[in-house]
């Protein structure tokens, strides 16, 4: 059913509705009150991602200090019961992470979709391989050539070999798990983007079986979101918080939050009007819950569920309301945004440099090694997103990746043919259909998370 269109007949009744007057000078005033507020029911694509980069923006720097442990010394700060959640909240940041990259990634499969256009789960995965491991493969060179070189590496060859691998192929978690003594320490970091790739390709599937069933859709996210707490509570009791918090399914809760507040967009309906309280309610409420799960214990029980509950409300709300001026300036703010523009790359490279520093600095104070390394941080990460992350992007948006859009079986049949008709193999960006379809899906990858 849809809304009838605001005009001057109409106009003078939805006045009477919200108490303003109807008549005279002040019906304009009313007029510009109303037509105020009918712009900012809806947020604008700046100010979404503002937000969704400005939270990124506190997620990486909490990432930071809960790895500060390797620079300087953490007990005074861990006792201090202000600063301890600040030191100590990786796990919250990284459930951020998961739920805004799980959101903006389902969402644009379901806007793909939406499109008209088929969806090939093969292609969408290679898509998402391409898109995360372009600096990944690139960290994990630098790694295996730092170990081979480096005099002060006490890591074995071999074991360095199979961690790569591991991380290259997306089951780190799964190494981490079942061989942690062997696993490589300040590779450590990288079991978020296994979980994460994982979790895609599950909701991938989900979205291509229920295409039509978006209601079926929700409810089974749901179905397993509420699994994973509970089994999560369960591993911890049974083995302990190490293995709760590596597993897929211990983690996979968060991921799956995001996506289910992708689909829940399509049932945000007559709530708009309470959309921009709860932006502003979930918000605020994201500092009481991460003193609740500022670390292992408290965040597998009950805060980390609130957490998932209070971060699906947040992302759902600044898609679809206005942020008020006061929280726009404070998570849009430029320093906020720019850190969650950067995001990836920092995640990527901070942990293995902290490690490399501490371990070449050992006379050093930690105050200088601490800044030595967080500007290595700065500046690696810097070049690592222009002289790869752009390029990644790029590829992503060549008209060579329009043709996979009809499919990888068609792709490759499309170049065997023009190999074989035509000198050279010839060149092509697929039908018009392919490439109105790889238009609908470079504009959904931009809303990719970092």
């Amino acid at each position: 059913m849809t809304n009838a269109p605001t005009n001057a007949s109409t106009m003078p009744t939805i006045l009477r509705k919200k108490g303003l007057p109807v008549r005279g000078h002040g019906t304009l005033a009313a007029l510009e009150i109303y037509g105020l507020r009918m712009q900012r029911t809806a947020a604008t694509p700046e100010s979404r991602h503002r937000l969704f980069d400005g939270i990124r923006g506190v997620a990486i720097v909490l990432v930071i200090l809960s790895h500060g442990w390797a620079l300087w010394p953490t007990d005074d700060l861990l006792s201090n019961e202000w600063l301890k959640p600040f030191f100590t909240s990786g796990n919250f940041a990284v459930s951020i992470f998961f739920i805004v990259g799980g959101f903006l990634a389902t969402r644009s499969i379901l806007r793909h979709q939406d499109s008209g256009a088929e969806l090939h789960i093969g292609v969408i995965a290679v898509r998402r391989y391409v898109r995360l491991s372009g600096q990944l493969l690139v960290l994990l060179l630098v790694v295996l050539i730092v170990t081979a070189t480096d005099d002060a590496s006490s890591y074995p060859e071999n074991e360095t070999g199979t961690s790569a691998l591991r991380i290259a192929t997306y089951t780190w978690n799964w190494y981490l798990v079942s061989s942690p003594l062997s696993a490589r320490p300040d590779l450590g970091h990288l079991w978020y983007l296994s979980v994460d790739f994982q979790i895609f390709l599950l909701v991938l599937v989900l979205a291509y079986l229920m295409a039509r069933h978006r209601a079926w859709l929700a409810a089974t996210l749901g179905a397993l979101l509420l699994a994973s707490i509970a089994w999560r509570v369960h591993v911890y009791d049974s083995e302990g918080a190490y293995q709760a918090l590596l597993q897929t399914t211990t983690r996979m809760d968060a991921p799956l939050t995001g996506a289910l507040a992708a689909v829940a967009l399509t049932y945000v309906g007559g709530w708009r009007r309470f959309t921009r309280p709860l932006l502003v309610l979930s918000s605020v409420a994201l500092v009481p819950v991460l003193i609740l799960a500022d670390d292992g214990d408290g965040f597998v029980g009950w805060p980390g569920a609130l957490l998932d509950a209070t971060l699906l409300v947040f992302v759902v709300t600044a898609v679809v309301a206005t942020a008020p001026r006061l929280l726009d300036r404070i998570l849009g703010n430029p320093a906020l945004t720019v850190l969650g523009r950067r995001s990836l790359s920092l995640y990527l490279w901070h942990y293995p440099i902290f490690w490399f520093v501490s371990r070449h600095t050992v006379d050093w104070s930690w105050e200088m090694r601490t800044v030595v390394a967080l500007m290595a941080t700065f500046v690696i990460a810097e070049l690592s997103e222009r002289l790869v992350e752009t390029r990644v992007q790029r590829l992503l948006q060549s008209p060579r990746w329009g043709e996979l859009d009809g499919g990888i079986p068609r792709y490759v049949v499309g170049r065997a043919r023009r190999w074989w008709h035509e000198p050279g193999g010839g060149t092509s960006a697929g039908t018009p259909a392919d490439r109105e379809d790889h238009q609908v899906r470079n504009q959904a990858e931009r809303d990719l998370p970092a």
